[in-house]
């Protein structure tokens, strides 16, 4: 003889089936997306101190630098890029700020220019300041062995 359950019954189980397995992933990505929110913030904190913000603020400006000094283009369209980059990094009054220069400085280091190329870079990049063409030059130097 063959048992038979009631259709109430299918249609209950199948319910609690459907419930589980659609609250079950949640609960572990819930779990997961608390974890890596906390670890996200532990090294967003890290990230956001004033020297790790200028460093990789330097960093951009040497890495942008080298790709512009290969390649070449305008001034205006550089300095334009500069600004761009300063303010993704929260940097304000970039032209000012002597990590820029020394970001330049290490990009056209980086980009292997020579001695002459550098002095033709200093002088129109730093628009006759001597601070600003000092930190340039600093920068150059100082990934020069």
């Amino acid at each position: 003889m063959r048992a038979t359950i009631p259709r109430r019954s299918i249609d209950a189980a199948l319910a609690l089936v459907m419930a589980f397995a659609c609250i079950a992933p949640l609960g572990c990505s819930f779990s997961a997306s608390s974890d890596s929110s906390s670890d996200s913030s532990a090294s967003s904190s890290a990230s956001s101190s004033p020297e790790s913000k200028e460093k990789a603020y330097r960093d951009d400006v040497r890495d942008y630098t080298a790709a512009w000094a290969k390649s070449g283009g305008g001034i205006d369209d550089f300095k334009r890029k500069l600004g761009d980059l300063a303010q993704a990094r929260g940097i304000t009054n970039w032209e000012d700020n002597m990590t820029t220069y020394e970001g330049i400085g290490q990009g056209l280091s980086k980009a292997g220019v020579s001695q002459a190329e550098l002095d033709a870079y200093v002088q129109n990049l730093s628009g006759g300041n001597a601070d600003r063409a000092a930190a340039i030059r600093k920068g150059y130097a100082s990934t020069k062995q």
